[in-house]
């Protein structure tokens, strides 16, 4: 993510506030990025047999995305009033994701941006959104927005895990850094990393010690190769669900900078990542990067796996 050129944007049509593209629009302001506004949607009651005939179905599937383009067009007009290169697209999708990976795959935009809005807990846990799943395959950078707008200067937090005790490739917190204090520089804001060294109790009750300057050994290289200062280095050696919130709290930070990881097929359905249980947990905006490689993995999966 070191230039942003193209920002895709999920518009909502049935919402009069349209969280993400607010951002987007200020990214590309900042960044010169042109705009891509998508909206990919679908009615089960425009599926074929539901209430229709396949060909009636068809027809009124072929009306709800014109409609939608329509809408489209009209919020691009006042972009483009404003000197922005701004196209759009309007897509059927059942589910919707599918249909927005593929987008993204075709368009290859440098980030998405979509807002996220508060699950209920039984959501989370059967991961039925559409943001649960885009943070799982969406292939460039995935921005999920809250409702919280951003200061003049916004704070980026970078989670960041020098230890790579979970599996994830070493360039990621590179490349997380990176992206946050690009962002930074374009919005004139800051950036802080943070990570967690805690570790669970022995047996459940005896508390673990950790050498915190130890871990801040290990991040050495990444502050310096960004020319960090040790002020905007924050090793806790408290769980990450209630250290990081506080962090962000105590920092007003807008954004949150994390890396997604694939999962095996039978875990991802199981167990959360860190990231998808933060989400929820935090009101700041949350920009989720995946490793290099994962794009190559989401073009040879089935629509079956996605």
């Amino acid at each position: 993510m070191q230039s942003i050129k193209k920002i895709m944007v999920v518009i909502e049509p049935d919402q009069d506030k349209q969280l993400a593209l607010d951002k987007a629009v200020r990214l590309a302001r900042v960044s010169g990025a042109e705009l891509e506004l998508l909206v990919c949607d679908h009615s089960p009651y425009l599926e074929d047999g539901y209430y229709f005939d396949p060909l009636q179905a068809a027809r009124l599937r072929e009306e709800h995305v014109a409609n939608n383009r329509r809408l489209l067009e009209d919020m691009a007009a006042v972009i483009r009033g404003q000197g922005f290169h701004v196209s759009v697209d309007a897509l059927w999708g059942n589910p919707p994701y599918r249909a927005i990976v593929k987008k993204v795959l075709d368009s290859k935009p440098d980030l998405l941006v979509q807002s996220s809005r508060h699950h209920e807990k039984i959501a989370r846990l059967l991961l039925s959104h559409q943001d649960w799943q885009l943070l799982r395959y969406c292939p460039c950078p995935l921005l999920l927005v809250k409702d919280q707008s951003w200061p003049d200067h916004p704070v980026f937090v970078v989670a960041v895990d020098p230890t790579h005790v979970n599996d994830k490739p070493a360039e990621l917190d590179t490349q997380l850094t990176a992206a946050a204090v690009r962002l930074a520089e374009i919005t004139e804001g800051s950036v802080h990393v943070y990570h967690s060294c805690y570790q669970p109790p022995v047996s459940g009750m005896y508390p673990v010690k950790v050498d915190l300057d130890l871990y801040k050994q290990k991040t050495a290289d990444l502050l310096s190769a960004f020319s960090l200062k040790d002020e905007q280095l924050h090793v806790v050696d408290e769980e990450v669900k209630k250290s990081l919130p506080a962090l962000l709290k105590d920092l007003h930070a807008n954004v949150l900078v994390m890396g997604a990881v694939s999962r095996s097929a039978v875990d991802r359905f199981l167990v959360g990542s860190t990231a998808e249980r933060l989400l929820d947990r935090v009101s700041q905006d949350v920009l989720i990067l995946k490793p290099d490689g994962f794009t190559d993995k989401v073009k040879k999966a089935t629509p079956e796996h996605l």
